[in-house]
């Protein structure tokens, strides 16, 4: 993705950037978050108006999906990726022409996840962490200010053009709390609904600046050093544990806690909802719980990760012949 990503294409990243703030108008500290037909839009540079300059264009935005929705670094590069990248007209759903000589193209985000599926490459839907970022810059030797939503520096506009190729949603500290020096990061998440806290001390505001990061998801931690790579690492850890793949399989689960039809209907739009879901079927009801079986790819790895993203079904300790159970949070 360096390659790919390289020089020629720091306009487009500042243009995602305008384009992905101006969409969040309205979202307290919220970078973003793309929505399911979101993830496989994408802008890339034209070069002209010719037939090969849009085929170029939508290959190299079809490169820009690629990397998003597998979560894969590297998927640009990839020669397994190629009959996608070659072939990306085939998938072009719509498309037109946007500001500073760019393409918006919209691809069929059905087929691709079939192609994906069928050739067992990963899939991450729009199962993606939300990531509070407590980023400070060095004013002095022993102090920093805390960077804020409304903070317009290089860095920032750097980590969030970054967040969007890698489709991270990002929550930036309202001012008023990232001037509060006693806040504390992990409070300060919660409040504001994310699911992860990236913490970084960088020397100065600039893209270039030398940030050292500390990345906390759950029971995960881990640090790491780079302007990009506090983005660049939560995202390769979210895809490991939220992509998919494989073909489809079924997996049966149980959901105690249901007690009448309005919950019922809730839990199966929900379990339909995630990405790697392609059938709910009901299999049983017994007083408030519900037997499900699940077309999915993946097994119940990625569906446990799923599930505890949001926790609206908590996992209960498994059933006769090692069945899956889950309580319905109210």
């Amino acid at each position: 993705m360096a390659q790919f990503f390289g020089n020629k294409y720091r306009r487009y990243l500042r243009l995602a950037v305008i384009l992905c703030l101006s969409g969040a108008a309205g979202l307290s500290g919220t970078v973003f978050a793309l929505s399911r037909p979101e993830l496989y839009q994408a802008q890339a540079p034209v070069d002209g108006r010719s037939e090969a300059a849009q085929t170029a264009a939508f290959q190299a935005a079809m490169r820009i999906v690629l990397v998003r929705v597998t979560g894969r670094r590297t998927a640009d590069e990839e020669a397994v990726f190629a009959p996608l990248v070659n072939n990306a007209r085939r998938y072009v759903q719509q498309f037109r022409t946007a500001q500073d000589n760019q393409l918006w193209v919209s691809f069929d985000g059905a087929a691709i996840e079939r192609w994906l599926t069928q050739n067992g490459q990963p899939l991450w839907g729009h199962e993606r962490p939300s990531t509070l970022v407590w980023l400070s810059v060095a004013t002095g030797p022993q102090s920093g200010a805390v960077v804020s939503a409304d903070d317009t520096s290089e860095l920032k506009d750097a980590i969030d053009a970054a967040a969007l190729l890698r489709g991270i949603p990002l929550v930036w500290p309202p001012a008023a709390s990232a001037n509060a020096a006693a806040n504390a990061p992990a409070d300060l998440a919660h409040r504001l609904g994310a699911d992860a806290v990236l913490i970084g001390r960088a020397n100065s505001a600039a893209a270039t600046a030398a940030v050292r990061w500390t990345l906390q998801f759950q029971d995960r931690s881990s640090e790491f050093s780079g302007a990009l790579d506090g983005v660049n690492r939560a995202a390769d850890l979210y895809a490991g544990l939220f992509a998919a793949s494989g073909t489809l399989a079924p997996v049966d689960i149980e959901v105690s806690g249901v007690a009448d039809l309005r919950e019922y209907a809730n839990v199966q739009t929900y379990l339909e909802s995630l990405t790697f879901i392609t059938h709910v079927g009901v299999l049983a009801l017994t007083a408030d719980a519900v037997r499900f079986r699940l077309t999915t790819r993946g097994g119940i790895e990625p569906l446990a990760h799923a599930l505890s993203l949001n926790g609206k079904l908590q996992p209960l300790p498994a059933g006769d012949n090692g069945l899956h159970r889950f309580q319905l949070r109210r």
